[in-house]
């Protein structure tokens, strides 16, 4: 007793330090899981899928980058909006179609039949020439919407000559210019042998789409060419659509940026043209290209 009442200071300090190497790390480990109960949730992502199709040769960049600009834009302005853009080959569409849908799909002239199906109308207004706005449509209601135009060119090496060629790709319809253009074509190939068909040989005249107008033009610049490019402005079918199958703020969205004045006044990058009424080029073989492709007829994209 005597040594407890002696040590007794000595024997309350112990304890002390005991409860407190015992509360301490406590307060710790359940601050420590109250963090961790309120963090912020993780955000849900959703992806959009866009497919890309492409029925005829136009522009002098690919016309997949301008949906990948579009999807980036809402992508960065979006957390948690995801799209995937992915290029499907014409003649592989149907069969993709039967095993998935996309949520939005490109597309031109010669599998409007295979895509109308799936589509939603559109109910929204959009500033599009009226010409190539109702070659979407279907049943008095909007289920296409044009975002890109071209044309056709006839190309000579000075004068026409009665060896013409022509590029297909078998979906498009170039012969319907044949008789109103007053040519005899003699040989129809796919567009880039086309091209070169009349590069490497003098005696050829072609009736050639906006990507051989890019091409020659280029060369032509450069002095290995010295060919005459003459519009056409009576028929096009080398348009591009947008429809959408599954409908939401987003999809509508990717539409709507897409065929802004923004995103239009932008084509002149890819050696295209706009569908909207102000014109993007001022001068050059460009601007008379522009001036065609608005007086042409356009057939319906479904037909």
């Amino acid at each position: 007793m005597k040594w407890l009442k002696k040590n007794w200071f000595k024997i309350l300090n112990v304890v002390l330090i005991s409860v407190l190497a015992i509360y301490v790390p406590a307060v710790a480990i359940k601050k420590t899981k109250d963090y961790e109960i309120y963090k912020e949730p993780e955000i849900e992502t959703k992806i959009y899928t866009v497919w890309h199709v492409e029925t005829f040769e136009g522009g002098g960049a690919p016309r997949i980058n301008l949906l990948k600009k579009v999807a980036r834009k809402i992508e960065s302005e979006n957390d948690g909006i995801l799209f995937m853009i992915k290029e499907i080959d014409a003649d592989d569409l149907s069969i993709n179609l039967e095993n998935s849908t996309p949520d939005i799909i490109s597309f031109g002239y010669g599998v409007g039949k295979i895509v109308l199906p799936y589509l939603q109308a559109n109910e929204n207004s959009y500033d599009i020439r009226d010409h190539l706005l109702l070659s979407g449509s279907f049943n008095n209601q909007f289920y296409a919407l044009p975002y890109i135009a071209s044309g056709y060119a006839i190309i000579t090496h000075g004068t026409l000559s009665k060896n013409f060629h022509c590029g297909t790709t078998g979906y498009t319809k170039p012969e319907n210019l044949y008789s109103s253009l007053n040519i005899n074509v003699s040989i129809e190939e796919s567009q880039y042998e086309a091209y070169k068909s009349f590069v490497y040989d003098d005696s050829v005249s072609l009736l050639g789409t906006g990507r051989d107008v890019f091409r020659i033009n280029n060369l032509n610049k450069i002095g290995r060419a010295n060919a005459s490019i003459t519009p056409v402005d009576s028929y096009t079918d080398l348009i591009q659509y947008l429809g959408i199958i599954n409908k939401d703020n987003h999809t509508e969205e990717f539409v709507k940026i897409l065929i802004s004045d923004e995103y239009q006044s932008e084509l002149n990058k890819y050696s295209l043209f706009s569908v909207k009424y102000d014109k993007i080029y001022s001068e050059g073989i460009y601007s008379d290209m522009e001036n065609a492709i608005y007086r042409c007829s356009v057939p319906n994209v479904f037909s």
